[in-house]
């Protein structure tokens, strides 16, 4: 791995474009793939970050496109779609992807590196957790207002490796709190019960999680959303701790009052909602395992008249 990474960011909206943001201002060789409103004024003015874990800061000369084909093969693809586009995303993408490729996903789901390494082998695909709350709050500006900005990276079948340490010091000294992961498979799934409660609770009531948290009905079903969701973790054999949901909501009860899951901005601004990807998912592997998920049912039911938009 060269010292200066090309990176293709396939997907810059508030997560891919907070952590793309970080590894181009520490002068990596970054392409933010982007549509719309969105990809005109990063080509027309660069792309402003304002960020409470790194400052304000402005990446004037940031190269952005929507056509995956004009870019060539990347050292590094940050993949940072929405679920729902991950089809059309991957079929795009192939020029991306050489030899020495490394595709990190930031989504939310269980199943992106499945789903990736089928689609262009197994040794391209890294596990990733990337936990920060970020958005694109008008075309041009990405605004990170809470979250740790954390990233783990880990190799899908477990241990280190020396590709991963390489990338996750060039994440650190670009300011990311980036971290190797042994497990990675374990840190997927707690961030998938993490962010299951908070992007389904915020979204079915529209509040942020102070709100949720201020009333012991909606505290307690989102504790027993996390509960599920661990349930179904172990399960499919990740040997979940016992008191994961009871620590998870512990940590979420720290954090700032205001955030909402970007399910609960997609919500409320109208956008399509990948509900079923998410808690949606966590019913279906339910049914599988004869197990009761009332609470991920309730999420769905509330917001399934919502999901595209």
């Amino acid at each position: 791995m060269s010292s200066k990474l090309s990176v293709a960011v396939v997907g810059a909206g508030g997560t891919g474009g907070y952590y793309g943001g970080a590894l181009a201002k520490a002068g990596h060789d970054v392409t933010m793939i982007a549509r719309g409103p969105h990809l005109a004024a990063i080509k027309s003015g660069g792309l402003q970050l304002n960020t409470v874990l790194m400052g304000d800061y402005h990446l004037d000369n940031i190269a952005a496109t929507d056509d995956m084909g004009s870019i060539g093969v990347a050292d590094l693809v940050i993949f940072a779609v929405k679920s729902y586009g991950t089809d059309t995303a991957i079929e795009a993408m192939a020029p991306l992807v050489g030899d020495g490729t490394m595709i990190v996903s930031t989504q939310n789901g269980i199943d992106s590196e499945r789903v990736l390494s089928e689609a262009f082998g197994a040794e391209h695909v890294l596990g990733c957790t990337a936990t920060v709350s970020a958005m694109i709050s008008e075309p041009g500006v990405i605004t990170q207002g809470g979250g740790p900005g954390t990233m783990e990276i880990g190799e899908v079948a477990g241990g280190m490796s020396a590709r991963v340490e390489e990338l996750v010091t060039a994440c650190v000294d670009a300011g990311i709190t980036a971290s190797a992961h042994e497990n990675i498979e374990m840190a997927i799934w707690q961030k998938f019960t993490f962010i299951c409660a908070l992007s389904g609770m915020t979204a079915m009531t529209r509040k942020p999680i102070g709100d949720i948290f201020a009333q012991e009905t909606t505290t307690a079903m989102y504790l027993q959303v996390l509960e599920e969701v661990a349930a179904i973790a172990r399960a499919e054999g990740v040997a979940m701790p016992e008191g994961a949901a009871a620590n998870i909501l512990k940590t979420t009860q720290s954090r700032e009052p205001f955030i909402i899951g970007s399910m609960g901005h997609d919500v409320i601004a109208g956008n399509v909602i990948e509900v079923g990807l998410l808690n949606g998912r966590v019913v279906e592997l339910g049914a599988q395992h004869g197990i009761a998920t009332p609470a991920n049912f309730a999420v769905v039911a509330a917001l399934m008249p919502s999901e595209m938009g």
